[in-house]
Order: C-alpha cells, then structure tokens, then sequence
C-alpha cells in the first residue's frame, strides 16, 4: 500500500490535475473576495431578506436546469468543451454585478451564471477519471486543500474593503478583481487542459441526446439503492444548509454584532482548519471507508449550527464556525448540486465512467431541486417568525439525516 507522500506524488504527477488545480486557485483567489459578503451587497441594492432568499431560491433552480444536459453534453461531447464554455460564460455575471445599482441586475446575471454550471458534471468526471483508482477521496481532497488555500487570504481582505469602503465600493473593487482572475482561468483551462472522454461529436449526436434525454426515467430506475440514499441524505441537508447559509453573515453582524473584518478572520480561521484538515481526511477515507468520514462531517456541522445560535459573541462565533471547518475537512457536506471530496468520491465510486457525467448531472438536480426552495424559506423564517428560526430548523433536518446516513452501505468494489 502506497504511503501518504507518494500517493501525493502519483496524484500531482497528473496533468489534467495539475492545471485544474492551478485554474481553480485562481478562480478561488477572485470568489473568496466577494462571496462571503454577496448577502450584504444584494440587502445594500435594496432587497429585504425574504427578497434576498427569493433571488438566492431562483439562482438554485436556474442552475438545476442545466445540470443533466451538462451531464449528457460531457458523456457525448467531452469533457473538455463543456468546461470551457462554462469558463467563457462565467466571465459574464460579475460585470453585471459590478454595474449594479439595483436586486433587480441580479436576475439575468444569476441566469447567465446558473448556464455556467452546465460544466460541472464534466469537471467532476474530468477529474475523478484523472485520479488513480485507489486514491480518489485522497485526491479529491488534495485538490480541495490547495484552491482553498486562496480563502486564507482574501476573505479578510474582502471584509476590510467593506469596513474601510462600504459594502457597494469595497463589493466593486473586489468584483473588478474577480473578473481579471475569472479570464485567467478561463484562458488557462483553454491552453493546458485535455480531454479524458475518447468519445466525439458526430453528425448523429443530435439524435442521440433526444434518445438520451428520453431515457432519464429509465435510468433513475438503475441508479444503485446506495445513491438514492445519498440523494435523499444530500437533499435534506442541502435544504437544511440553505435555509441558514445566506443568512449566517447577516445574523452574525445585525444580530450578534460582529464587524465585516470580524467575520472575514473567522472566515479565514475557519478555511485555515478546513484545508489543513482536507487531505488528511481524504487518505483516512480511501484507508477505512467513506461512510464514517460523511457521518463524521455531518454531525460534527449540525453541532456546529447549534453553537452558533447559541453563542453572543466574537469567540462564541469563531468556535462554532471552527468545527464548521473541521465538518467540511472531512469532506461529506452537501451544499445544492455538489458535495464534498469524499462524498464526490463515493459517487464515483458507485457508477461507471461511461454513465459518471449524466449520472452525476442527475444526481446533482434532484439533490439540487430538494434544496432549492430553502433559501426563500429560510428568508421568510428570518423576518416573519425569528432571526433564529432558519437555524433552528436546520438543526432538525440535519439530525435526520444523520439517522438515514446510518442505512447507507459503501460498495464492495470501486466502479472505474
């Protein structure tokens, strides 16, 4: 059995790992600037809450719709074309975010970026199939450490922008930031990145995805019972988790009183222990097995929601969000279409590679569909019932979930 240092090497040996490893740093060091305070920027353009979820609810569902075509696109057309279309077009929004003045410019920018997402069912099969077989939660979570690493240092940097600026200039001069790195991902993903897939178009592609896309139904019925237990598992904590997530930097800064440089260090503190943590845990995964490290993950962030609302301070907050990093360390969240490395890898370890990019497409609008309706919830909580609420709510679903994850058996043998 290889040690830890050389399934490194064997992993970064790789090319198509080493340049979406290095394009999606670059991704990463432009997102992590604004993402965290996006739900500030939407309420300073004059959105309520309830609004705010509405938008966040429509961005879900506009980007559900892609998901399953984007699979067929990448099992017929490869993998390669759809990435890089999806890089092309996610060059667009944030300039549409930048000359905002009002919610409303949301709307078409969240359409534009939502068609961007048709590439990630060929960025997750690209690289699960650039993996070696034995290390893929290894490798997954190796890829994750380094593009997170970017958040250590933009996240606070974001914050104080805000503080010193205000959120609409200091939003702006970050978004201006994120576009300069979104074209240098995209012309990287152009220049060095190859395709896995020896399937081509042909002239009889066309038929062939109407002849795909009318079997949808029959393949739901051969999806494996382990899948569909992980669909209903990353269906309640998708909901779960969009409930709060847009609404925990508010809660943290209108309700507890922290400052957007607060909440940047915690931020970074928490991303700091996510990516120490992620590799580590990935390897612990491929060694004894998937399931514990979700189980693991999953309790650990429904502990962590329940310290949140439990805390009335700076080291209350930064507590609780730290076992937030530990939780997504071990790689078995969910959050909307995508799951962690280790939940991504259990994926790919129950379906083939000639079936991996609809069925992962598949996968990703059903869980993707469950969680949709949270943010707009979770927005109607917050204003109408108690700040608290949304998260109170999460904590029940996610319990649930840990109950169902209990039902869940790993394969006895790794599809390739």
């Amino acid at each position: 059995m290889p040690s830890f240092i050389q399934t490194l090497r064997k992993i970064l040996s790789n090319r198509n790992i080493a340049v979406l490893t290095v394009s999606d740093i670059i991704f990463m060091i432009g997102g992590n600037l604004w993402w965290s305070f996006q739900p500030l920027y939407i309420l300073e353009l004059g959105a309520s809450k309830e609004v705010m979820g509405m938008l966040f609810m429509f961005q879900s569902a506009t980007m559900l719709v892609f998901q399953i075509p984007g699979g067929i696109l990448a099992d017929r057309v490869g993998r390669r074309k759809i990435i890089l279309w999806g890089g092309i077009i996610r060059c667009i929004p944030p300039i549409i975010f930048i000359v905002a003045n009002h919610w409303v410019f949301f709307i078409p920018a969240m359409v534009i970026n939502a068609l961007s997402s048709v590439d990630m069912p060929a960025w997750n099969a690209l690289l699960v199939e650039s993996l070696p077989l034995e290390s893929r939660a290894t490798g997954y979570s190796f890829y994750r450490t380094l593009i997170s690493i970017s958040g250590i240092f933009m996240m606070p940097l974001g914050g104080i922008l805000m503080d010193s600026l205000g959120v609409l200039s200091g939003m702006r001069i970050c978004l201006v930031i994120n576009e300069v790195m979104m074209v240098t991902y995209t012309l990287i993903l152009w220049r060095f990145l190859v395709e896995t897939r020896k399937q081509v178009k042909t002239p009889k592609v066309e038929s062939r995805y109407k002849k795909e896309g009318s079997k949808v139904i029959q393949r739901l019925k051969t999806i494996p019972k382990g899948i569909w237990i992980l669909i209903v598992i990353g269906g309640l904590s998708s909901f779960a988790t969009r409930l709060s997530a847009s609404f925990t930097i508010v809660y943290a800064t209108e309700v507890i009183g922290l400052s957007k440089t607060e909440w940047g260090i915690i931020s970074t503190f928490v991303s700091l222990i996510s990516t120490v943590i992620t590799t580590p845990a990935g390897f612990l995964g491929d060694r004894i097995g998937r399931k514990p490290c979700i189980l693991t993950s999953q309790t650990l962030s429904l502990v962590s929601t329940f310290l949140f609302v439990s805390s009335r301070d700076f080291g209350g907050i930064l507590f609780s969000r730290a076992l937030e990093g530990v939780a997504s360390g071990f790689g078995g969240l969910v959050m909307g279409e995508m799951g962690g490395p280790t939940w991504q890898a259990l994926i790919a370890d129950l379906v083939p590679a000639e079936r991996r990019g609809s069925i992962m497409g598949l996968i990703g609008t059903i869980t993707g569909a469950l969680g949709a309706p949270a943010p707009w919830t979770g927005g109607y909580f917050y204003e109408n019932f108690s700040p608290v609420f949304p998260f109170q709510t999460n904590i029940l679903l996610r319990i649930i979930a840990v109950v169902i994850l209990f039902f869940l058996k790993e394969p006895e043998e790794k599809a390739k």
